[in-house]
């Protein structure tokens, strides 16, 4: 556990980690790749570790280095056929759709935490497909069998999948004879993530159109390439910082970063100066400073993973915060709507969920408490921003930073180690 030192910030300068969105993505690109890819910046972390290591059990050769990662051969001739998946959402739906390669079928199993979690929308629509899958109610663990022939390349859903299960089919399908038409009856959640995937794919010459409720990937018989593709530095970790400035009125200056980004969370530069923060973008970063001097209602249903961070920056705020439309949040690696809920108020703050959105509200005191992190990183990081406010905050699991940010706690450095 540690225990953070508040009173004690101070003006800091940030190289952020590389995006997992981003690199989760690459890979997986990189993958279906008959020619080589060099990734620089990439994320290392607990999950894109996982993705690699499936990758490789698929029959992908790839090296890793400092801040590099070359990966040359395409899947198909499965090593092992037994893929652990830890608490990885993304690199469970980013790697099923991928068994249509493979030359046999695939058991995907990992942390209770994981099988708690959807995969009936991504199981439906694979079985639509024509992939076979057998698991125990309709979720993990699964294996999943390589489909003998695709029954279908045009799917209409009524029930809308995650951001995520599109994502994984536009990369899967980015190489095939007849590429993937979907449609839905109504606008795809959590969209940025499916234009992150777009315009990636758009930059590697894998053609494609998006709108809010279709999709379209053009067919790739082969891809043969000779990739180098830099990864943009992770703008979910950078709401950590932003709300470490504005909570402290203390400037970060977030070096080597590019804006505008692939990342639909660049929106929490656009936050910090709506609720009274400062924001100087130039050529080599961005430097936030300033205080929260405002409350706040969005939409944040396109930007789910920083809402634990709005959420905290709330509490110091002289107004409240509605955060609209954040019922996704039950499903991500843990409930964060009840995570969140549940910390605020151990902190003596108020916090509520009116469906679908989460609402703080302003105290004048609060008091010290040991935050459960749940096994969750950004709940990990988000209340160790306010620890840095409130005296006797303490983190029960420090280490769940692993997940998205190994760096987190050196650069935070603010605390110490109780046990």
């Amino acid at each position: 556990m540690f225990r953070i030192l508040s009173d004690n910030a101070r003006n800091k300068k940030i190289v952020l980690p590389g995006s997992k969105s981003v690199t989760h993505r690459i890979l997986i690109l990189a993958s279906l790749n008959d020619g080589t890819t060099e990734i620089l910046n990439p994320l290392y972390s607990e999950d894109t570790e996982i993705t690699i290591n499936a990758l490789r059990s698929f029959g992908a050769e790839i090296e890793t280095r400092e801040n590099k990662i070359f990966v040359s051969g395409s899947i198909g001739k499965v090593v092992d056929n037994k893929i652990f998946l830890g608490n990885s959402g993304s690199s469970a739906r980013f790697l099923i759709p991928l068994v249509k390669f493979l030359d046999k079928e695939i058991y995907f199993y990992g942390s209770d935490e994981l099988y708690k979690r959807p995969f009936a929308e991504l199981f439906a629509l694979l079985e639509k497909i024509g992939y076979k899958i057998e698991s125990k109610n309709n979720s993990l663990p699964a294996t999943v069998f390589p489909p003998d022939n695709i029954l279908t390349d045009k799917i209409e859903t009524e029930k809308l999948p995650s951001s995520q299960i599109i994502s994984g089919l536009m990369m899967a399908f980015a190489k095939s004879e007849k590429g993937l038409k979907l449609k839905a009856k109504e606008k795809i959640p959590s969209f940025p993530y499916v234009k992150m995937t777009s315009q990636l794919m758009r930059r590697l010459d894998l053609r494609n159109n998006i709108a809010e409720d279709e999709i379209e990937v053009f067919p790739n018989r082969k891809i043969n390439y000779e990739w180098k593709f830099s990864c943009e530095r992770d703008l979910s970790a950078a709401s950590y910082w932003v709300a470490y400035a504005l909570i402290n009125n203390v400037k970060v200056t977030f070096e080597n970063l590019l804006l505008p980004s692939l990342q639909g969370d660049e929106a929490i530069f656009e936050i910090a100066e709506k609720i009274g923060g400062k924001v100087k973008l130039n050529r080599s970063g961005a430097e936030v400073s300033g205080k929260i001097s405002r409350g706040l209602i969005y939409d944040c249903e396109d930007i789910p993973d920083i809402v634990p961070t709005l959420a905290v920056m709330g509490v110091f705020a002289p107004e409240k915060f509605v955060l609209k439309n954040v019922s996704r949040l039950k499903y991500k690696e843990s409930d964060r709507i009840n995570s969140v809920v549940e910390n605020i108020a151990a902190l003596g703050g108020k916090c509520e969920y009116v469906e679908p959105d989460l609402i703080v509200y302003p105290q004048k005191n609060y008091n010290g408490a040991t935050i459960k992190t749940f096994n969750d990183h950004r709940i990990a990081m988000s209340f160790a921003i306010a620890g840095t406010k409130i005296k006797n905050v303490i983190i029960d699991k420090p280490d769940v930073v692993e997940k998205s940010y190994p760096n987190f706690w050196k650069d935070f450095t603010e605390f110490e180690d109780v046990g």
